[in-house]
């Protein structure tokens, strides 16, 4: 018999505090597994329904973007993927991880909006979720096609939820929200039905009206946004993000839209 899912994050428990439409209505539960990328990805071959959702309590191969791992501890956190079937072309898909970012933030906002001390959820281009300039989550988009036929998507996303400490190298870099309500812990399945709740309003609202309105929101929430960054091999001011996903950085008076790279800060 395999072992049962945490009781904190069990599917009868989770129901009812869903607002979502889709989001999570299909579920499956896991204690452990190698990534929950890969299960919903099996999932989807296997047919799995647009809003389906692979929650684990840990992750053995947790993996972020460019190949990075992704530390997956049981009993603390969310690690999620959900199967998505946009109806988008597969060179409209680059701003996704921006509205999966918005959705995540304004969750964040949410389950801490009653600590006044706490600082606001922003977004850093392209993929993570900063609070007080830490990171305390991480976004991984993977999607296949066929020409430009697109696949389903599968939306992974990392929140640092009641973890209290980080190996060396994340110490001072990660942290949890937890740690931003000064150390109270908070209900799993409550900020997942957050998570859920505002990631596909975002994705919806990305899928109907395109890059524009992610563009605009994110000019008040994109982290490091007017200070001086590198990106790659370019540096200058961080001024914001086209609707095409792109971050726009200033230099010399000119404004380059840049499609790869890590923002960091000078």
């Amino acid at each position: 018999m395999s072992p049962a899912p945490p009781q904190d994050l069990a599917p009868e428990r989770i129901a009812p505090l869903l607002r979502s439409a889709r989001y999570g209505r299909s579920l499956r539960v896991l204690p452990l597994t190698d990534s929950t990328n890969d299960d919903a990805r099996a999932d989807a071959s296997d047919g799995a329904a647009d809003g389906h959702v692979v929650l684990a309590d840990g992750q053995r191969a947790g993996r972020g973007s460019s190949g990075r791992s992704w530390a997956s501890p049981g009993g603390t956190d969310l690690y999620l993927s959900i199967v998505a079937r946009p109806r988008l072309a597969f060179a409209q898909l680059p701003p996704l991880t921006l509205a999966v970012g918005l959705g995540v933030s304004d969750a964040v906002r949410a389950v801490l909006a009653s600590d006044a001390g706490a600082p606001d959820a922003e977004v850093k281009w392209p993929n993570d979720v900063w609070l007080g300039g830490l990171k305390c989550a991480g976004i991984l988009v993977e999607a296949e096609s066929s020409g430009q036929a697109v696949g389903p998507v599968v939306i992974g996303i990392g929140l640092n939820v009641n973890r209290e400490r980080w190996p060396e190298p994340l110490e001072g870099v990660a942290t949890s929200l937890r740690r931003a309500r000064g150390g109270e812990p908070l209900d799993r399945a409550r900020v997942l039905s957050h998570v859920l709740q505002h990631v596909e309003a975002w994705v919806d609202r990305f899928v109907e009206h395109g890059g524009e309105p992610l563009a605009s929101a994110l000019q008040e929430r994109l982290a490091l946004r007017g200070r001086e960054v590198t990106c790659g091999d370019q540096r200058g001011r961080l001024v914001g993000v086209a609707p095409s996903g792109a971050v726009r950085v200033e230099t010399g008076g000119r404004v380059q839209e840049l499609i790869s790279g890590r923002i960091v800060p000078v």
